[in-house]
């Protein structure tokens, strides 16, 4: 009984965490119809700026918080949304989507930029001072937590149904133009929303800190699993918001805490699916929702470019593989690695072409593809063979149409989180396996060689990939000119009418 209590305290705390995180997502996304993929980048940036504050600069922790909570980070979302955000409010899911993935990487890197080489840790407000609750250990930066929580909950529900502010900021997303109309100013909500949104994910980033190492990526990830409390309140009901986080904080402290951890249990992949419960149940929820109308199209669209016809495409391969093989005799050593990760991200990049550009579908698990190939062409002569290229694109397109199965009723904004709860699954449990890639992330493969030739250096495999993107590139425009291509681009225009 004992173990349970200390259970049950533990989640109800992560879950307060992760429901001030929820409750910024659903502001902004209640408020401007915008999901921020960049909201747990935002919180984990404003805990870097708070330790900044009150570490480095000596200032009292409380006058540090109040800086970051009441003035720079609702400054900060506010710039957002008049630099980003305001110029994208009319565009589609997908742009939206990629605008925050952006976001989220450019955060990532000026934490890591700014703050490398140091080791910041965030205190407590009180140290580790506090009192027994039937015999289990409660600090004060718990109640805190919990009270933070309940106050956010309660005072945002008061302010978007029993304000005309919040009212107002829950009708321009609905319908800009008449809210202007009756006199509101809906450019003026729209920042005050992503102000309270930036302002409440710095806040779950300050009382997330202390309890893991201020790292700019786990914190991100961190606040990433509120997503699914976000989706449990289908991004508009604080109240369900509020439970769906409690639910997955008392969730995953009870499969910490109990399931066991000895035997086949101890391995890699299992333990890993204990890490990924919020993924697990984020994926669960989006398959329980009901599922989006089939989408129509709008009066206004643009209208798609004209496929390269063949003997374009011929050109502009030859063009990069010309260009490259120039390229490599001038770089320098450094230069011509650089070259060739850039040429392999490319690579990566040109498989979301026809499944978003051309079919509008969103995936943020192309790298997890990417990496399932690397580990199937590693066993195969350790990767050298075209056998393992081959078992490569075997691999990465089996699981991709598996995972297509369940999540052919998802859309939009839907299907990209559904894609992310996959990705995070695959990085906690199968990547860090000893099978796969093991703890430290590597995994060598030698260059390749294919048909007898070996790729003697880096040189000669920059020019090889140079080829494939361009083989690649032209089977894809081919595509692109037939019947398949065109019922992608029909698809993505108007879903019934391809239908």
């Amino acid at each position: 009984m004992h173990e349970f209590i200390a259970f049950t305290i533990i989640g109800i705390v992560a879950g307060a965490t992760y429901a001030v995180a929820a409750s910024g997502l659903v502001v902004t996304y209640s408020t401007s119809g915008i999901f921020n993929i960049a909201h747990g980048a935002i919180g984990m940036f404003m805990a870097f700026v708070y330790w900044q504050l009150t570490v480095p600069w000596h200032l009292a922790p409380g006058l540090g918080f109040a800086i970051v909570v009441f003035v720079l980070a609702p400054l900060f979302g506010a710039l957002i949304e008049r630099i980003l955000i305001r110029r994208v409010a009319t565009a589609s899911v997908t742009v939206t989507l990629v605008v925050t993935v952006g976001l989220t990487l450019v955060l990532i890197g000026l934490a890591q930029r700014i703050w490398a080489g140091q080791s910041p840790v965030v205190a407590q407000f009180f140290g580790h001072d506090g009192f027994n609750l039937f015999r289990v250990y409660v600090t004060y930066e718990d109640v805190i937590t919990i009270g933070i929580a309940g106050l956010i909950a309660i005072g945002l529900r008061i302010l978007l149904f029993r304000s005309r502010v919040g009212i107002a900021m829950r009708g321009v997303v609905d319908n800009r133009e008449l809210v202007g109309l009756f006199g509101g100013r809906p450019s003026l909500l729209s920042t005050f929303s992503w102000a309270i949104g930036a302002s409440l994910a710095s806040v779950a980033g300050i009382l997330a800190a202390p309890i893991i190492q201020l790292n700019p990526l786990i914190l991100t990830l961190l606040v990433i699993d509120a997503y699914a409390a976000a989706m449990l309140g289908r991004l508009r009901s604080l109240p369900l918001t509020f439970v769906g986080a409690l639910g997955i904080g008392l969730t995953t402290s009870y499969a910490t805490g109990y399931f066991p951890s000895s035997g086949i249990w101890d391995s890699t992949p299992i333990q890993g699916l204990v890490l990924s419960v919020p993924s697990l149940l984020l994926f669960i929820v989006l398959l329980v929702l009901p599922m989006d109308r089939i989408r129509s199209g709008s009066l206004r669209r643009q209208v798609s470019l004209a496929p390269a016809g063949l003997t374009r495409s011929l050109q502009g391969g030859a063009l990069l593989v010309v260009g490259v093989a120039v390229a490599v005799s001038f770089l320098s050593v450094s230069g011509v690695i650089t070259l060739g990760i850039g040429l392999a991200y490319g690579l990566i990049c040109l498989s979301l072409v026809p499944l978003t550009g051309w079919g509008g579908q969103v995936s943020i698990c192309q790298m997890t593809f990417a990496g399932l190939g690397a580990f199937a062409a590693s066993k195969f002569n350790g990767g050298e063979s075209a056998v393992g290229l081959l078992a490569a694109a075997l691999l990465a397109g089996g699981v991709g149409a598996i995972i297509s199965l369940p999540a052919l009723r998802l859309r939009g904004l839907y299907l990209a989180l559904a894609t992310m709860a996959f990705a995070t699954l695959m990085d906690n449990s199968f990547f860090p396996w000893s099978a796969a890639f093991g703890f430290d992330g590597s995994l060598h493969i030698p260059l390749p060689a294919l048909f007898g030739q070996h790729m003697s250096s880096a040189k000669s495999f920059d020019i090889f990939l140079a080829v494939v993107f361009a083989l690649l590139s032209i089977g894809l425009l081919a595509l692109r000119r037939g019947p398949f291509g065109r019922v992608l681009i029909a698809m993505k225009d108007s879903e019934a009418a391809c239908a």
